[in-house]
């Protein structure tokens, strides 16, 4: 059976207690924390702290720039995604901003989310991808005996990050996955993003076994070089299902 454990999107990685999640949220101002904020489908960004969290009043206060066209679109956005991305990885999604007044000067207001994402043991912050019409990973390969001997190695991708993609194998593996080897020119098409045509390099191999007996091979892969071009679709790509991640934790 295929272990999901070290894959996200599982209760253990939520927090749904609202004395735990002020606490975790007081932490970060206590300890004046950078938090990235992404809207507008992860388009606009910025960095924030928490100033203060008021669990009695239900809001959490943060840090506003002083851009007031980018504060604008801020306020009208619908959907923001607040993150810490260094050491533990905490995130939360929020459907409104207001901008309030305070003494020390303008700030942004948000009420204290329903969960909050909480992820320690990652360095990137993985996200399942579509289970139904899965993206596919496609690595160039050269037979080193018979260089006109070119193929290619599809891998279903079953989860992704900042960092590099999960990926699985199924049959026999393949000779040119090792541990340690780089692929440059692989693609991976993108839901709503395009394709991307990021280096590879293999940083992992597991030999896994199914109910029915089948033995498949779940494969971690590094992004090794990426254009800007890639670097950006691929962030789009996360941002929308870190969204839709968010939006299911809030239903459960």
């Amino acid at each position: 059976m295929i272990d999901q454990s070290d894959l996200l999107g599982d209760e253990r990685c939520t927090v749904h207690n609202p004395k735990e999640i002020c606490q975790i949220l007081s932490d970060l101002a206590k300890n004046k924390a950078v938090i990235n904020l992404s809207f507008n489908q992860g388009r606009d960004q910025c960095l924030s702290t928490v100033i203060a969290v008021d669990g009695d009043r239900d809001t959490i206060y943060l840090d506003i720039g002083i851009d007031e066209g980018f504060n604008r679109r801020l306020v009208e956005s619908n959907h923001v995604i607040f993150s810490k991305n260094e050491g533990i990885r905490i995130s939360w999604a929020s459907p409104k901003v207001t901008e309030v007044r305070l003494k020390d000067g303008a700030a942004m207001k948000i009420a204290v989310p329903k969960n909050l994402i909480r992820l320690q043991r990652r360095e990137f912050f993985r996200l399942n991808t579509p289970v139904v019409n899965p993206i596919k990973c496609s690595i160039p390969y050269t037979n080193p005996i018979n260089p006109d001997d070119d193929a290619l190695i599809e891998l279903t991708v079953i989860d992704i990050s900042l960092g590099g993609i999960g990926t699985i194998l199924n049959g026999p593996l393949h000779p040119a996955l090792e541990v340690g080897a780089s692929f440059a020119g692989c693609k991976m098409d993108l839901p709503k993003e395009g394709v991307v045509t990021p280096s590879l390099s293999v940083r992992n191999i597991k030999e896994l076994t199914t109910r029915l007996g089948e033995v498949k091979y779940r494969i971690g892969l590094q992004f090794a070089e990426q254009s800007r071009s890639d670097q950006k679709m691929i962030q789009h790509y996360t941002f929308q299902l870190e969204r839709e991640a968010l939006v299911i934790a809030k239903s459960r």
